[in-house]
Parts: structure tokens; C-alpha cells; sequence
């Protein structure tokens, strides 16, 4: 498939799973993130091992207390950002995502690590996190425990981010690979988080603000099982189709396809889901959201370009 297809392909699952995600918990009332978290990474291992079997893919593992590591961690990250796309607006989950560059530098600093940044990076930057300001003074859905999920689920990503690319990097293996290493240590995390919390001791899940509720006693409906089944097949497209589009485009093209995800997301978020906002303020944060937007690609335009640089004095 050409790059162009796969761009496309990976668009709408990208778009697709977060609208879904909120369909379950919003309009099917399903609030059994673990369980749903569970089910997606079965298929996604699934899916992986096919391709393994059939030679698609080169099998090399990480060492087995890092794959548990990441597994554990793996499972936070997506469950805290899964939780507060529930709690969140959709508009107000999707652009505080961007929040998560300046987050890895200010964690990289507070860990010692002083990195360099030119001034162009540090002022797109600040532009990005102006736009989101702006954005969030405007969402009308702004809670407390979605606030407070929605932070630690930036810190959580950042950290979660710097540490697979590490370990990737010292371990010598793809994004694909690391995935697959991880996908069954995942699975089974999951299946005893969601026993755990989902179905024995639902009630510890309202001390994390997770939604409260046990799954045996949740009445189950022909759409939630549609729209779960849905959000399974779609979490596969997404992660096989996003590792296809890096091996096809440059850097900067992934950038720039990821914040038009952005403004899809911000924007089908508003049409189904979010509060509907009088005209002055639905302005007032799409202007947010552009603001952002252009921040953050033209964070990923100055970074391809101090990298190719770097690259041209090395040679």
C-alpha cells in the first residue's frame, strides 16, 4: 500500500478509536476501561503473532523484567489516558495531549538531564501551551477529577515515552518489535487488573477516580458488545498501520498528519459528544486549538531541521 493509503488507513482508526472510546463509556454507559484496555491489547497480540507466523515480522524480545516493566507501565499510561478521555470532554482530552512535549522536557531537567533547546523550540512551545490554554478556558465540561486525571495521564505518557524510546535504543529493537515483546506480558496484566478491579474489588476503583461500578453486575446491551468488538479491531488497524506509515514518510509529514488527527478529533469530539458552546466561546477554542497546532508543528519543523544539520556536520 502506498504511503498516501497508509496515511489514510491510519488517519481514521486514530480518529475512530478516541470517538469510540467515548461512545462506550458516554452513550453505552460502559465504564469498564480495564476490561475494554484488556480485550484491545488479546487482539492487538493476537494480530502480531499472525503476522509473526506468516514472516512479517522479526521476532527479538526484550530481556523478560523489561518486557514486564513496560507491560506494567504500558497499562497505566493507556488506562489513565483512556480515563480521562471518559472524564474530559473529548476536545479538552485531545488537546492537552500536546502538553506532552514540554512535560518530557521538564521531567528530562528535573532528572538532571539539561538538554539544549533553541530559542525556535522553546518559543513554539510556548505558543503550543498558549493555545491550549486558550482551548481549556473555553471548554465548558471542565471537572475537577477529569483535571486532575488528565495531568497525571501527561506525566504518566511523557515518562512512558522517554523510557520505550530508551530502552528500544539500548535493546536494538524496532517499535514493532517492542510491541509484539510486550503484547502478551500486557495481556496478562491486564486480565488480573480487570479481575481485580473490575470484578472483585470494584469499589477500590473510585479511590483511583476511576469510574465506579463491577462488571457482573453491568447489564450488557447487543450495542456495547458492537461497539467494543469495534474499538478491538480498530486498536489493531491503528498500531500495525502506524508502524507502516513510519517506515513510509519523514518525520515531519508524521507530525503534521498527527495534528490534523488533532483538529478531526477537536472537531467530530464537538459534533457528538462535547457541550454545545455559544458561538463566541466554540471560537474562542478552535482559535485555541489552531494556536496549538501551529505550535506544535512548528516545534516539529525546527527539531527536522536542527536534526538534519547536526547530521550534515557529523558527515
Amino acid at each position: 500500500m502506498s504511503a498516501l493509503g497508509v496515511g489514510i488507513v491510519n488517519l481514521f482508526a486514530s480518529v475512530s478509536i478516541i470517538l469510540v472510546n467515548k461512545q462506550i463509556a458516554s452513550a453505552c454507559g460502559f465504564h469498564f476501561i480495564l476490561t475494554v484496555l484488556t480485550l484491545n491489547f488479546i487482539t492487538t497480540g493476537s494480530a502480531l503473532e499472525v503476522l509473526v507466523r506468516l514472516g512479517y515480522l522479526e521476532v527479538k524480545h526484550l530481556p523478560t523484567k523489561v518486557r514486564w516493566q513496560i507491560a506494567v507501565m504500558a497499562l497505566l499510561t493507556v488506562l489513565l489516558n483512556n480515563a480521562s478521555n471518559e472524564a474530559n470532554s473529548v476536545g479538552f482530552y485531545q488537546i492537552s495531549k500536546l502538553l506532552i512535549i514540554p512535560t518530557v522536557i521538564c521531567i528530562e531537567r528535573l532528572n538532571g538531564v539539561w538538554n539544549t533547546y533553541s530559542v525556535g523550540v522553546m518559543l513554539s512551545l510556548l505558543i503550543a501551551s498558549i493555545g491550549v490554554a486558550v482551548a481549556t478556558v473555553a471548554d465548558f465540561e471542565i471537572n475537577t477529577r477529569g483535571t486532575i486525571l488528565a495531568v497525571v495521564s501527561i506525566v504518566f505518557t511523557a515518562q512512558y515515552q522517554m523510557w520505550q524510546r530508551n530502552k528500544q535504543s539500548e535493546h536494538g529493537v524496532s517499535a514493532m518489535q517492542i510491541t509484539y515483546s510486550v503484547s502478551w506480558p500486557q495481556a496478562v496484566v491486564g486480565v488480573l487488573a480487570s479481575a481485580l478491579f473490575d470484578v472483585r474489588f470494584p469499589y477500590v476503583k473510585e479511590l483511583l477516580l476511576l469510574p465506579k461500578g463491577g462488571l457482573l453486575d453491568h447489564t450488557f446491551h447487543k450495542d456495547t458488545v458492537f461497539w467494543v468488538v469495534a474499538c478491538c479491531a480498530i486498536a489493531v488497524v491503528m498500531n500495525t498501520s502506524t508502524y507502516a506509515l513510519l517506515g513510509k514518510v519523514s518525520p515531519v509529514t508524521y507530525q503534521v498528519l498527527g495534528q490534523l488527527k488533532t483538529c478531526l478529533i477537536v472537531g467530530f469530539g464537538y459534533v457528538f459528544f462535547d457541550a454545545k458552546a455559544p458561538p463566541v466561546w466554540l471560537l474562542v477554542r478552535f482559535s485555541g486549538v489552531a494556536i496549538a497546532v501551529v505550535g506544535i508543528l512548528a516545534y516539529a519543523l525546527q527539531k527536522h531541521k536542527e536534526d538534519q544539520m547536526k547530521k550534515e556536520r557529523k558527515d
